[in-house]
């Protein structure tokens, strides 16, 4: 099923289409040498619920989905090209994905690993070149999702609740949520990337890079990924097909072959996003589907609605079956600059000889956003 699933991406990926528009920005300053400075950021708080089948827990934490963080682009005249720099950081604050029913960690801690951006981008007839801080290649490649909901649950189902353990006959186990649900997207290294120019909304970037702000791993990474993008007056689409490989200094390495495809129709706000991947020195793999509606019923701004679902096999021990699903629903009010939202997500994990206890998870909150 999971390979069924990337042949389909793959196909998509490889034809041609128009570029996707850029968001808008905010809060921008100019000096008369032409350069300009934007700040940007967000605060994103959520209750969060956690029920193991024998306890549950309640927190007021960061939503890992989207994190809270700050930010500042600085765009600088190159000529003909494009010279930038940006810089983006979480806030310290707790997160979902960090929870859990043992650990006791502070409530506010900064630290060097929470740097999420710190890179120079140069641009033109070229293509880009990425350095320091920032998206590996493949990063974003397992999470094109046009339902308007990923910020209260998308395919890395581990945010809402990754940190919390399974139990067993009502004692802990040693089996997290978030080592068998797992969606293989790339992250953000210290790397150096390369994206081809963009033809006809399709692109191709490879990077390389290594983990330098958390001391603790010594490892090389590599990802290579296409991407491509379709608007048109009816349909909005997006696809991605990525492979990563991870070479630990000690352990084993691993190599992830994964994508995802989002399709929305502006004219009925119905759209479907599907993801897959595999670990392919391994036998785990996944599928991940979700479909949504987005609409107006307040005036006070859009509103979107989803549901999803997740199965994969073979996390962390041959044999072992990881299902989940769960509901999203985000309100828009755009006076404020802010998304309320409310989801609710079921993880089920089981061996071919330990049955393990459902937990459950609820996140209401709201993202504020300059």
């Amino acid at each position: 099923m999971t390979r069924t699933v990337l042949i389909a991406i793959t196909a998509v990926v490889i034809s041609g289409a128009a570029p996707v528009a850029a968001e808008d920005e905010n809060l921008v300053f100019t000096n008369p040498n032409g350069w300009t400075t934007t700040f940007y950021g967000q605060l994103n708080m959520t209750y969060q619920g956690v029920d193991d089948g024998t306890e549950t827990y309640n927190e007021f934490v960061n939503n890992t989905n989207s994190t809270s963080r700050i930010g500042l682009w600085i765009d600088s005249p190159a000529g003909g090209n494009s010279l930038r720099f940006n810089f983006e950081t979480a806030l310290g604050i707790l997160a979902t994905a960090e929870t859990n029913q043992i650990a006791n960690p502070s409530y506010l801690d900064w630290q060097r690993t929470d740097i999420r951006k710190l890179e120079i981008i140069y641009s033109g007839n070229f293509g880009t070149i990425w350095t320091g801080q920032g998206s590996m290649a493949a990063d974003g490649i397992a999470e094109f999702d046009k339902s308007g909901t990923s910020i209260a649950g998308y395919s890395a189902l581990a945010d809402a609740a990754g940190a919390h353990l399974f139990r067993v006959n009502n004692r802990l186990s040693t089996v997290p949520v978030g080592a068998v649900f797992r969606n293989f997207d790339a992250g953000r290294r210290m790397r150096i990337r390369y994206d081809t120019p963009e033809f006809s909304g399709f692109k191709v970037s490879a990077a390389y890079g290594q983990d330098v702000l958390a001391t603790a791993i010594d490892a090389n990474y590599y990802d290579i990924a296409a991407r491509y993008g379709y608007e048109a007056n009816d349909i909005s689409f997006s696809a991605g097909l990525g492979y990563s490989w991870f070479q630990p200094e000690n352990g084993l390495d691993e190599e992830h072959l994964f994508g995802s495809a989002s399709l929305l129709h502006k004219p009925t706000g119905l759209n479907l996003s599907v993801a897959a991947g595999e670990n392919t020195l391994a036998s785990s793999e996944y599928v991940y589907a979700k479909f949504g509606w987005i609409g107006q019923i307040f005036d006070i701004g859009p509103s979107a609605i989803s549901a999803d679902i997740y199965r994969g096999t073979d996390f962390l021990r041959d044999g072992t079956d990881s299902d989940a699903w769960g509901i999203q629903a985000v309100q828009h009010i755009e006076s404020l600059h802010l998304e309320a939202y409310l989801s609710y997500r079921n993880y089920a994990y089981s061996g071919v000889a330990t049955t393990y206890q459902d937990v459950d998870a609820v996140l209401f909150g709201a993202r504020w956003t300059f």
